[in-house]
Parts: structure tokens; C-alpha cells; sequence
């Protein structure tokens, strides 16, 4: 997400929360913003919106191999914070998903039944489509499946190293591992979320804009969205 808008550059804070994710605001005029979107929900630039790029996860030793020169945060929870963070995690497993923190539940609309509310997934969109990856169900496949969305050919894997799910777009139908290499039918790979093709030579590596997010924040972001199988595989 680009924090320029009509040539002004924009800084943001968490301001609550929305839909049970993290509402952000802005200093300069106190509008506030959808962080999946970049849609303005309130405030004097309602209805704006901030351009989008997509964002990889990763970790940090793979952000330095392809950024050398990047800056890398750190920081560590105060100890109050962290023990609420296990808290939850056992809370969470008690109640087998179902759990949300305080405050969370009252920012949220009318859930969609379709999934378990905090299962993990990939969501895709694109103009006109909007669609969710169970990782259950990336996991059932071997970590690598194609898909077609928009009219484009898809490929989702589950990286080797930070073990999140990555799309691009890349024609084929099948692919195997090669160690930590994605290799094609067509001989191209896949190396830490680069595409090259079959003598090594880089390809321009495109993605479609995604969120690894839980079922709950994704389905009320894109209300209706399918869910990959659903309306069969490859299915545009």
C-alpha cells in the first residue's frame, strides 16, 4: 500500500479496529482506512483509496538475500503482552477457533458460516474477483496447486522457508520440489519467490494482490467471495 495520495505523502497509526483487523488513520486529516483495501471509511477522504502493490511475506534472511541493503525491525513484546498473547493461543485451542480478545467481536459484521472463523488462508483478489485458499486444503495438495482466476493462470505454493503461501502468476499444471526449488513442466523454477526460466535467467515474477489472513477478516473484507473448489478447480 503507497501512502501517496495526489502527490501528498500520508503517515498512519493504528487507530482500533474493524471487522476484528486493525483500523488505521491518518495524521494529516484523522480519515480512517481499511488496511486490506486502502478504501478510506471515514472521515474528509471517504471514499478515496491508496494504490496497492503486492506484499510477500518472508522472513528476515530472505528480505536481506533479494534486499541487501534493507533495514530490518525488531522488537520484543513486554513481558504482560506476551504472557496474554500465550493466554490466547491455549484459549484459542479450548475453544477450537472460536475464541476472539476482547473488543474484537463487537467490531465485526455478520460472519460467513462457510469456514471456521479463524482458519488460515490465502486470499486473492483481483477487479472482479475475489477468492480464498483454505492452507488446510494447500497443505492436502503438497503445498503446490494451479488455479485459474480472472482469466489468468495462478500458481500457489507454500514457501520452503517461511511456509506461507505465495501466488504468481505462471502457466502449467503441475510442478514437483527440487529441495527448495519449484520446478515446472516447462523446465522454468521457482526460487525464493523469483521465477526464472529453465537456464537461470530471471522472468519478470508477477503476483496478484493477497492477504495470508484468517477466514473471518478475508470473508468480511470481500463479502460472497468464493472459496477455491467451490465452483471447481481452475474455474474463472
Amino acid at each position: 500500500m503507497t501512502p501517496v495520495l495526489d502527490g501528498e505523502t500520508y503517515t498512519f497509526a493504528t487507530r482500533g479496529l474493524y471487522n476484528g483487523m486493525s483500523l488505521m488513520g491518518d495524521h494529516q486529516t484523522g480519515s480512517f482506512w481499511d488496511h486490506v483495501t486502502g478504501e478510506c471509511l471515514h472521515g474528509p477522504l471517504k471514499g478515496r483509496r491508496l494504490d496497492l502493490e503486492p506484499l510477500r511475506h518472508m522472513r528476515a534472511d530472505q528480505a536481506l538475500a533479494q534486499f541487501p541493503d534493507a533495514r530490518i525491525g525488531r522488537s520484543r513484546l513486554p513481558l504482560p503482552f506476551g504472557l496474554a498473547a500465550g493466554l490466547m493461543k491455549v484459549l484459542v485451542r479450548l475453544t477450537r477457533g472460536r475464541f476472539l480478545p476482547p473488543g474484537f467481536a463487537g467490531s465485526m459484521g455478520a460472519e460467513d458460516p462457510r469456514r471456521p472463523r479463524l482458519e488460515m488462508g490465502l486470499g486473492v483478489w483481483t477487479d472482479s474477483v475475489s477468492r480464498y485458499y483454505p492452507l488446510e486444503v494447500l497443505k492436502a495438495k503438497g503445498g503446490v496447486l494451479f488455479d485459474v482466476i480472472d482469466r489468468s493462470d495462478l500458481l500457489i505454493y507454500l514457501d520452503p522457508v517461511s511456509g506461507t503461501p505465495t501466488p504468481l502468476f505462471a502457466d502449467g499444471q503441475d510442478a514437483e520440489w527440487d529441495g527448495s526449488d519449484l520446478r515446472l513442466e516447462d523446465g522454468a523454477f521457482v526460487r525464493n519467490g523469483r521465477l526464472y526460466d529453465p537456464s537461470g535467467d530471471e522472468l519478470p515474477t508477477e503476483q496478484p494482490l493477497h492477504l495470508f489472513a484468517r477466514w473471518y477478516g478475508f470473508s468480511l473484507t470481500f463479502p460472497n467471495c468464493e472459496i477455491y473448489g467451490d465452483a471447481g478447480e481452475g474455474s474463472e
